[in-house]
């Protein structure tokens, strides 16, 4: 009896041993995940109520000035200044199906210490409808702040952060966005080489200037895969095409929808957890993670996502102007607010 005790004793000791190490290694999984996460919401802007003595914004048009048609478009002009961290205002959900973040791409690291951005999107997802849509704004693009009145949307991020431009945006728009995504050029460029590069169906005048400002040779008209640093130069660029900023933002949404495309046909999602976990390093959100799985996994399993790409202002509702001796872009507010919401939502 002795004898045929001490192999049942061996296997569960062996299987102990096996569930310990199982245990442990869960245990550092979950720690790891942890201790990523909590760094990509380091330093996260408050979202608060509005103060009650704010004063109204004034949408009323700005004071322009006399437009000139040798106005430079193909320049970009930044401000610098104090830099003030505004919180995020609360804003009650507009529809509970729909999610709004708002992303903003900075020039060079994320932790730089200069503030400038040539990219900032709206990124919303309807779960009934299995839609995402994707809304780029142009940085020269005015729109009114409490705190500095009318401003391209570049400088408000400038001057008061991520939160200043979610709430100039839901002020001008009627939209309720509370969440973001900040990230570098830098760390774009590194998550682009992360999957060997992106498509691009590049002009002959855009393979020319990634040529040009990148040292490459290899580039030509067509479709390219293009680097880290050939994507960086692409989305930045607004010489080009003689469209300044209107048409680099609709550059941005063409590599965009050509990546989710190339990454949907080419990857699957064991191949693309990897980028996962260098998402963590080059990210700082507010979304907590059950919000950031919860919509992972429902646009990775969704029958039918239909992805569409909007530029904001819409055609034939802005004016080209001279604001403060620089060029911008006025959008017409209340016609651009009916045909976001309308998108968005479905509803004016």
């Amino acid at each position: 009896m002795e004898k045929q005790n001490r192999p049942k004793r061996r296997g569960l000791k062996i299987t102990l041993i096996v569930l310990a190490v199982v245990l442990a290694l869960v245990l550092a999984a979950v720690v790891y995940g942890a201790v990523m996460f909590s760094r990509v919401r380091q330093n996260m802007v408050p979202t608060v109520e509005r103060p009650d003595q704010q004063p109204v914004v004034d949408l009323a048009t700005p004071e322009v000035d006399p437009f000139t048609e040798a106005l430079r478009t193909d320049i970009d002009y930044y401000e610098s200044g104090e830099i003030v961290e505004v919180p995020i205002y609360e804003r009650a959900k507009i529809d509970k199906y729909t999610y709004n973040v708002a992303v903003v791409v900075q020039q060079g690291s994320l932790n730089a210490e200069t503030r400038q951005t040539d990219m900032i999107f709206l990124v919303s997802y309807h779960q009934l409808e299995q839609r995402l849509s994707i809304v780029a704004f142009p940085r020269d693009m005015l729109l009114p702040t409490h705190e500095y009145g009318w401003k391209r949307l570049g400088a408000i991020y400038s001057s008061g952060g991520i939160g200043m431009v979610i709430n100039a945006l839901n002020d001008s728009f009627d939209l309720a966005i509370q969440d973001y995504v900040c990230t570098g050029t830098e760390e774009l460029a590194i998550l682009a080489d992360a999957v060997d590069g992106v498509p691009a169906i590049l002009t002959e005048g855009e393979a020319a200037m990634i040529n040009e400002q990148t040292g490459s040779t290899n580039l030509t008209k067509g479709t390219e895969m293009l680097s880290g640093k050939q994507a960086i130069c692409y989305l930045s660029d607004r010489t080009v095409d003689n469209r300044g900023d209107l048409g680099r933002a609709q550059r941005q949404l063409a590599l965009i929808q050509q990546t989710y495309w190339h990454l949907t046909d080419n990857f699957d999602r064991d191949t693309l957890f990897p980028l996962f976990t260098k998402i963590f390093d080059c990210i700082r959100t507010n979304l907590d993670w059950d919000t950031i799985s919860g919509l992972g996994y429902e646009v990775a399993v969704a029958n039918e996502l239909t992805v569409n790409i909007i530029r904001m202002p819409y055609d034939d509702s802005y004016s080209e102007i001279s604001y403060e001796g620089t060029y911008a872009i006025l959008p017409a507010i209340e016609k651009n607010k009916i045909l976001i919401r309308q998108a968005l939502f479905g509803k004016e």
